[in-house]
Order: structure tokens, then C-alpha cells, then sequence
């Protein structure tokens, strides 16, 4: 989690980045979000729509000029093997299991629709939990009110990172494992700035999927904007997000994007 970053207030710095996720139907209940007005990278489809007319060759740059931005913010690895991975999905499959049997804390275990959250070392209120919703609003619990990271973490996954550099040694104090079932999803979001340092690095279990950038999600029914990038993530492979693709930019997994069950663990400071 950060300290110290050195903005003088980082849900200002968080408003100004996505002024569109500040509003919630219905003020406090468990409303889904407001329709957002549709940002600068939507202009295409708004143009087509519009005017009926193809986009310019200045409207192309753009979203061009924006995929290159995003690009330049990720990095990619295939570091576990089969064999690694079904380790590593054996040890998930007992998480499971312990939360079904209620041996976590109350704030360790957060369950939704087609996609249960498992948070070890630092939890946080987010979305429909949050008492004034919006980027900046998220809060870390109190320390101790989820488990600690799990050894098997520590020893299959942080240390195969430390070694090949992905992460330095201690860098880690957060990990989420997020378990989808198939059609489950996690609409557009940047991960609070307040709260965690970059890189945010995922590695990827079960089965492949993809990560989306700069999408806008509708709802009843639930429908996702084209991307302005489209990034497929591979089982066992370890994505890093820094700099343009982490702060400036949404991102999400859409419904279409998992179609068999599919867990990532998170791995933020």
C-alpha cells in the first residue's frame, strides 16, 4: 500500500482522471452505475453513429496513439509451467474450500455473482461497500481484519517473480486471488492510486482470457464497449501493469472474455 506518494490529494488527482465513475444510481443503495458520459476514446463509435460517416484519419490516429500509450505500460511473461500452474490451482481450490468451511476472517472473503475475492495481507472497501461511492473513496481495513498472505503464495508464485525480476524481494504485501466462473466479470476500473503503488502484477490460473483497456460497460442488459485494447492473458502468464496502462486509463474483463473458469492472484503493495 502507498506512503507518502507525494500528491496533496490523490481523490482530487483520481476525480480529474475519471470524472465519469464519481456517480451511482439511486445515492446510496446498491444501485449499478450511472451512464457515464463516454470519453475521448469512444469518439469513433460516437462519429459513426452520429454522422454515419467512417472516422477520420485524425480520429484513427488518436485511438492509435492512445493503444500505443497502454502498450507502453505493460509487460508480459510466461513464467509457469502446466505443471506449476495445476500446483498453484490445487493450493486455490483449498482457499476455496476453507472459505466455503468459514475459516477466514469476515473481511478475507467477498462474495458476487460468477466471482468470489479473496483478500490476504491488506483488504479495502470498494464499489457497492463504500458509504460515498466513487475513485478515491476506497479504504484499506484496519490492519489484521483479513489472514495473512498464504506461505504457498509466498513460495510458488512471489518467489518465481523476485527471482526473475519482475518484483523486488519484500515489494509484495497484498494478494488477491479473484476466482470467475464463466461469463463473470469486473467492470472498468483503475486500481486506487491512494492505496496502491506500481507495478500491479496478475498472474493468471485454469484458464486463458483476456484483460480489456478503455471500455464502458452498460447494464440490464449488460453490454461492453469496444476496447481500445484488447490483451489476451494466457494461464500461467504474469502481467505487470505500470505508467500509462495502471493510472491514465480503465481497465476490465468482460463477460464474453471468460468462458471456462479462470482465477488470477494480484499481487499489489
Amino acid at each position: 500500500t502507498m506512503a507518502g506518494s507525494g500528491y496533496t490529494d490523490l481523490r482530487e488527482k483520481l476525480k480529474s482522471m475519471m470524472p465519469y465513475r464519481d456517480g451511482h444510481k439511486g445515492g446510496g443503495g446498491g444501485g449499478l452505475p450511472r451512464e457515464p458520459p463516454e470519453p475521448p476514446y469512444d469518439r469513433k463509435r460516437r462519429h459513426q453513429e452520429d454522422s454515419g460517416s467512417e472516422p477520420s484519419d485524425y480520429e484513427e490516429q488518436k485511438e492509435e496513439e492512445e493503444a500505443r500509450k497502454v502498450k507502453s505500460g505493460i509487460r508480459q511473461l510466461r513464467l509457469f509451467s502446466a505443471e506449476e500452474c495445476a500446483k498453484i490451482e490445487a493450493r486455490i481450490e483449498d482457499v476455496v474450500s476453507r472459505a466455503e468451511k468459514g475459516l477466514y476472517k469476515e473481511h478475507t472473503v467477498d462474495r458476487a455473482p460468477l466471482r468470489n475475492k479473496y483478500f490476504f495481507g491488506e483488504g479495502y472497501t470498494y464499489g457497492s461497500q463504500l458509504q460515498r461511492r466513487g475513485p478515491g473513496q476506497e479504504r484499506l481495513y484496519p490492519r489484521g481484519e483479513v489472514d495473512a498472505i498464504p506461505e504457498w503464495v509466498h513460495d510458488l508464485v512471489i518467489r518465481k517473480l523476485v527471482e526473475h525480476r519482475v518484483i523486488p524481494e519484500g515489494f509484495v504485501n497484498s494478494a488477491v486471488i479473484n476466482d470467475y466462473q464463466p461469463g463473470g466479470c469486473i467492470v472498468s476500473h483503475v486500481d486506487p492510486i491512494h492505496i496502491f503503488e506500481r507495478p500491479i502484477v496478475s498472474v493468471s490460473f485454469f484458464s486463458d482470457s483476456a484483460l480489456c483497456f478503455g471500455c464502458k460497460f452498460q447494464f440490464k442488459p449488460i453490454r461492453v464497449s469496444e476496447p481500445v485494447l484488447f490483451l489476451p492473458v494466457k494461464r500461467g502468464s504474469v502481467t505487470v501493469l505500470s505508467g500509462y496502462a495502471a493510472d491514465e486509463i480503465t481497465h476490465c474483463i468482460r463477460p464474453q472474455d471468460i468462458k471456462e473458469r479462470r482465477a488470477v492472484i494480484i499481487l499489489r503493495k
